[in-house]
């Protein structure tokens, strides 16, 4: 099941919800939060990987252009510098893939516990009062999922296009 933005924790019968249940939903709330954390580390790994890739082309490209400036032909300039703007597009995803972004454990610490009179609530209480922050933590976490999925994809592309766009510019490109 997904989470909702739009769930009304105050109107839930809190009632209704024994130890059991509490528990229950709670523990699906945990492996589902997992999810999302470990998918989130998938992206990063492979947009990791993606940059590893993309690095030495945009160096040898960098090189390319050192040498060959001011000589050369101008459709095989214009291509590399195609080229160029594709791979730096792409760098510039896959660091907005991997830069930190805060993503909640979900998981109570002692600090949080033992603030204020929270641990002497029962296990039903402290079961409730997770499954509300749990609840805020799958939000934010998948937006922030999202977010990753979106710009991976978006690299992803721009690594498929870049090979046709430079040779389209090379086709293209007026000889003179």
């Amino acid at each position: 099941m997904r989470a909702k933005d739009d769930i009304d924790f105050s109107a839930v019968d809190w009632d209704s919800v024994d130890e059991g249940k509490a528990g229950f939903i709670y523990r699906e709330a945990l492996e589902h939060h997992k999810g999302i954390i470990e998918n989130n580390n998938r992206i990063n790994d492979k947009a990791l990987g993606l940059l590893s890739f993309t690095m030495p082309i945009m160096t040898a490209l960098a090189g390319y252009f050192a040498i060959s400036w001011g000589g050369g032909s101008p459709a095989l300039f214009a291509a590399a510098l195609a080229a160029c703007v594709f791979i730096f597009a792409v760098v510039v995803c896959l660091l907005l893939v991997i830069i930190p972004r805060g993503v909640f454990r979900g998981e109570g610490s002692p600090g949080a516990y033992f603030t204020g009179e929270y641990y002497k609530r029962d296990m039903r209480g402290l079961l409730v009062g997770n499954i509300v922050d749990l609840h805020g933590c799958i939000l934010h976490d998948g937006k922030t999922l999202g977010r990753r999925g979106r710009l991976f994809g978006a690299a992803v592309v721009l690594c498929a296009c870049l090979p046709a766009v430079s040779f389209l510019v090379f086709l293209l490109w007026p000889a003179n």
